[in-house]
């Protein structure tokens, strides 16, 4: 008996061809697809309210309400983004294209909105309900400037901790006087509930004025602090004929006849008093940092042009006095800064010959 072609024939099936059956995978997938789509098809077209008929039919609306029929718009819509982004990657006159039929369908879909809107009956209008007052039981405390003063307060204390020095404690003076107030006012507003639970008459506390007088004397004292922490009335004073314009040592410089170039830096009222300094390029040199801010912590990191952070420094406390050493740089022009207040009074140009 010859069974060659039971073989043949069973061989496909016990050592199939795995690439072949792989390759059939799409085929498979876009079968399942297709039937899925076919039942879809089948449920939402038996889908719908019904009566007595199996056929769909469709809804009355209410003689109230407007409901638009179907359109076309969103699908004409649909297709202006796909002729858009197709434009898009095919590029050329095929963006103006697709820009117009996206336009053009657009302008398409908000003529039929116009349209749907002008068959909607205005609604009637109800007669305005103005309250003299809160309801009986109901407490509704009156206005306060204490949450205004409150959120200014946050902000100064914010500014007070990049700056410190006396600008920090007027504006931690500021925010405690402001929530010490905003304190007193509660205070008031609960007596007067426990006023009413004996009496049965709620009262709000009286409306608070703005005090004018005590935000003056903070403005007069930030103006104050902050113009004296900058360094402003130093500079001027140098300028009039100070200490340093009467011939005094210079603030920096290049050592002559060492190996390193030294140089010194005072920080006072988080300013320094020098803002260009001059060293010798190739060779490593010294900066005598003095910090006179007392409490405040202060250093002198180089940077280059980017800002990039090229030699680093500890920080010291103030009043404390070191001697920072910094490796050799190549001639330019670098800056000067402290990394904990970079201010450009505590700035400065550091120039490598």
């Amino acid at each position: 008996m010859n069974i060659q072609p039971i073989l043949d024939f069973l061989t496909p099936i016990v050592v199939p061809d795995w690439g072949a059956l792989v390759g059939l995978i799409p085929i498979g997938l876009l079968l399942l697809v297709l039937l899925w789509l076919v039942l879809t098809i089948r449920t939402f077209a038996n889908a719908g309210p019904t009566r007595r008929a199996p056929a769909r039919v469709a809804p009355v609306a209410p003689a109230t309400v407007h409901m638009p029929g179907g359109s076309t718009a969103p699908i004409l819509v649909a297709f202006g983004v796909f002729t858009l982004f197709a434009g898009l990657i095919l590029g050329g006159p095929a963006v103006i294209v697709g820009v117009m039929v996206l336009v053009g369908t657009l302008v398409l879909w908000g003529r039929e909105a116009v349209r749907d809107y002008d068959h909607i009956e205005p609604a009637r209008a109800l007669p305005a309900i103005v309250h003299e007052g809160p309801p009986p039981g109901v407490h509704m405390p009156g206005p306060s400037i204490r949450p205004f003063l409150g959120a200014v307060g946050t902000g100064l204390l914010m500014g007070g901790l990049i700056l410190g020095g006396w600008v920090l404690i007027v504006a931690v003076i500021f925010l405690i006087w402001t929530l010490l107030g905003w304190l007193v006012d509660f205070t008031a507003e609960y007596r007067k509930v426990e006023e009413a639970d004996r009496t049965g008459h709620l009262e709000n506390i009286p409306a608070r004025a703005w005090p004018m007088s005590a935000l003056r004397l903070f403005v007069v004292a930030f103006l104050v602090v902050a113009v004296a922490q900058s360094g402003f009335l130093s500079s001027l004073g140098a300028a009039a004929g100070g200490p340093a314009a009467s011939g005094g040592p210079a603030a920096s410089g290049v050592a002559g006849g060492g190996s390193t170039a030294t140089a010194t830096v005072v920080a006072k009222d988080v300013a320094f008093d020098v803002h260009d300094i001059s060293v010798a390029g190739g060779k490593a040199f010294t900066i005598d940092f003095k910090n006179q801010d007392a409490g405040i912590p202060h250093n002198i990191e180089i940077r280059d042009a980017s800002g990039t952070v090229i030699q680093d420094q500890p920080t010291i406390d103030g009043p404390k006095e070191t001697v920072y050493s910094y490796n050799a740089l190549q001639p330019g022009t670098y800056t000067f800064i402290c990394k904990v207040h970079p201010i450009p009074s505590m700035t400065g140009t550091l120039t490598v010959k």
